[in-house]
């Protein structure tokens, strides 16, 4: 699958096991990413845990972002693991269609819409990641450390799926 074989070191191993507790499986991806650069790994890892438990964004957001950036992208493997997640967590796949195209439904509040569409403008658009769309989020509600997770996750995931892409092998 990958143009290196994932070997990763004993205290990755032990992280990987823990994944495989949680999901039932390891991401394929992530064993790369563990036996590449570990530390990176690990920082990795504890982003997802800070975004799962972030203080004012639904963590459901995050896994319907990389959704839809996978989906955009055809990053085919990101776009099966975060459906299944979803799937399992009683989204529809009418949901999920609504994520797809140039119309954008997410099936959240409002409030994260607005949030999800300004991700999406930072990521394919940056010229139009204006003072007036941060503006209009603060009015909102959202704040600076918000956004920016949000939009640095949406970027992560557009950046860390092109990066896979060049370490497969077809």
């Amino acid at each position: 699958m990958f143009m290196i074989k994932p070997n990763p070191n004993n205290e990755m191993k032990v992280l990987l096991r823990g994944i495989r507790q949680k999901l039932g499986h390891v991401p394929p991806h992530f064993e790369l990413f563990a036996t590449i650069n570990p530390t990176r790994f690990k920082m990795f890892l504890e982003e997802i845990n800070h975004l799962t438990n972030h203080p004012h964004i639904q963590s459901d957001f995050f896994t319907l972002l990389r959704y839809t950036i996978a989906t955009d992208n055809a990053f085919t493997y990101c776009i099966n693991l975060n459906k299944a997640f979803l799937l399992a967590k009683g989204y529809t796949l009418e949901n999920l269609h609504g994520l797809e195209g140039t119309e954008k439904n997410l099936p959240l509040d409002e409030r994260h819409q607005a949030l999800f569409d300004a991700v999406l403008k930072a990521v394919y658009t940056p010229d139009e990641f204006t003072v007036e769309v941060i503006d209009a989020l603060k009015i909102l509600d959202w704040n600076d450390a918000d956004i920016f997770d949000a939009v640095d996750h949406g970027a992560f995931l557009f950046r860390f799926s092109k990066v896979l892409k060049a370490y497969s092998k077809d």
